[in-house]
């Protein structure tokens, strides 16, 4: 559990650098850009991401799961199949895309001109999806400076080429897209150097079929996560107005500070988690990470929403001040997926990956129902209810099938008794203003109880072994 801890931290420190090139290039872009050019970059940008999927596959979910399995020459050779049949899939979509990028304009803002932004973002696919399971085989041998420094690397990288493309030479739209290209390239090279150890020149059709069958039934699961991140977009251009789409998107920018963590803790939690799972202690470990993570995630949670509207006001207009009620809510949105990462044990330790996609399409049935009812009723308030709705239906179903799966003695009734605060308040500030002074003596009371909480778990814990040690 110290090592998962250790590597939680240093990956979420890799993470939030990765993730500040967008905030650092923030001001470069609304100050360089019009509002109309802006939503050129963040359009190609989305379906850009949207499209990576389908140079994966899932092969790297297959990858991390059949990781310690292999030895030796073997684990090479299948790292090895990975790598180049994502790097082939990545290739094709590329090709794809640049083959159709007119119509693909056209789709996308009505008109063909925007095709030559199009083919350069293309031209990223290959060199991200072959960073990313990189950044897999990396995370999985522990090489964690050598993950942080290149981490590190590409963001420097990034930052420069964009100042020199766009700011220097002024070559505006085009400039942002080649700077990406650039900048994945260079960092690419240093990932071939250091990774070459575990390539083998045999391509293994057999493994690859292998990692096929514990993909592609998840596959299906990776869309249902994309379409649970955008429709709600869909629901919201047709309801609000545009004002109310800007305030919304500046507190799930905000909230967004939790999806770091979240990110962070799925690169640590994969390898543990499989790692782990080789032996019966499994099953004390998982409900005591459960414990581990969620009282200071709700305690978290609780925390923003009390304190966002001065969040809000120390970083924004006051044009934009209604935008605290919402944040609370879409953090709890992104950490119910930490929860929903560590109970969902068994379609992966069963190979039934089928079961994933099963979950995730019933609670994407969930959103859109949710969003349609709710987003009439209370506007933007009922768009924040139904994501947190969606997504707390996606961690119930996770659970019960897991456990159906592969039973697992998790503490259910502790973990819903510590969620009840984080989601009074989650939703209670959408509707109601408490007073500062009311607000900091809650703060208080939910650190005292939360932090009893905490120590109150984990000495019963120390004391249960020392009695054992003592008997033995």
């Amino acid at each position: 559990m110290i090592k998962f801890i250790r590597s939680f931290f240093s990956f979420g420190l890799a993470t939030t650098i990765d993730k500040l090139i967008i905030f650092l290039l923030l001001p470069i872009y609304t100050r360089l850009f019009t509002t109309a050019e802006y939503g050129v970059i963040d359009l190609i940008q989305m379906s850009m991401g949207v499209v990576a999927i389908f140079g994966q596959l899932q092969l790297e979910s297959s990858l991390q799961r059949y990781y310690y399995q292999f030895k030796g020459n073997l684990k090479k050779i299948f790292i090895s199949t990975i790598f180049i049949a994502v790097t082939c899939l990545s290739v094709i979509v590329c090709i794809l895309i640049i083959a159709f990028s007119k119509q693909v304009s056209l789709l996308l803002f009505d008109e063909p001109g925007y095709s030559n932004l199009i083919e350069l973002a293309s031209l990223q696919l290959p060199l991200t999806n072959f960073t990313m399971i990189a950044l897999v085989v990396l995370r999985y041998e522990k090489e964690n400076l050598k993950f942080f420094l290149i981490v590190l690397l590409r963001v420097i990288l990034s930052l420069c080429v964009v100042l020199y493309l766009v700011v220097y030479l002024e070559m505006g739209l085009e400039g942002i897209f080649l700077a990406g290209v650039i900048s994945f390239f260079l960092s690419s090279i240093p990932f071939f150097f250091i990774l070459k150890r575990f390539f083998s020149k045999t391509f293994s059709i057999r493994l690859l079929r292998k990692a096929f069958g514990y993909g592609l039934p998840q596959f299906p699961a990776r869309i249902g996560s994309v379409l649970l991140t955008y429709a709600n977009r869909f629901f919201m251009i047709g309801v609000l107005s545009v004002s109310s789409i800007g305030i919304y998107s500046l507190s799930l920018k905000l909230a967004s500070s939790m999806q770091l963590v979240y990110s962070a803790f799925i690169m640590a939690w994969s390898p543990f988690m499989f790692k782990q799972l080789r032996s019966s202690a499994h099953l004390q470990l998982f409900p005591k990470a459960l414990v581990l993570s969620s009282i200071p995630a709700f305690f978290l949670i609780c925390s923003l929403c009390l304190f966002a509207k001065e969040i809000v006001l120390f970083i924004a207009s006051q044009e934009f001040y209604e935008s605290y009620r919402y944040i609370g809510g879409l953090s709890l949105f992104y950490v119910l997926l930490i929860f929903k990462e560590i109970v969902d044990i068994g379609p992966k330790l069963k190979e039934k990956t089928k079961y994933l996609s099963l979950t995730f399409f019933c609670a994407l049935l969930v959103n859109l129902i949710s969003l349609y009812l709710l987003i009439h009723a209370f506007l933007l308030e009922g768009v924040v209810i139904a994501m947190v709705l969606t997504n707390t239906f996606l961690l119930a179903m996770s659970w019960f099938v897991s456990n159906r799966l592969h039973p697992i003695p998790y503490n259910v009734p502790l973990f819903i008794i510590t969620a009840i605060p984080a989601y009074i308040l989650s939703v209670g500030m959408l509707f109601f203003e408490i007073s500062l002074f009311t607000r900091i003596l809650l703060f208080i009371f939910l650190g005292l109880v939360y932090g009893w909480g905490f120590v109150a778990t984990f000495g019963k814990q120390r004391v249960k072994r020392l009695v054992l040690k003592s008997r033995g």
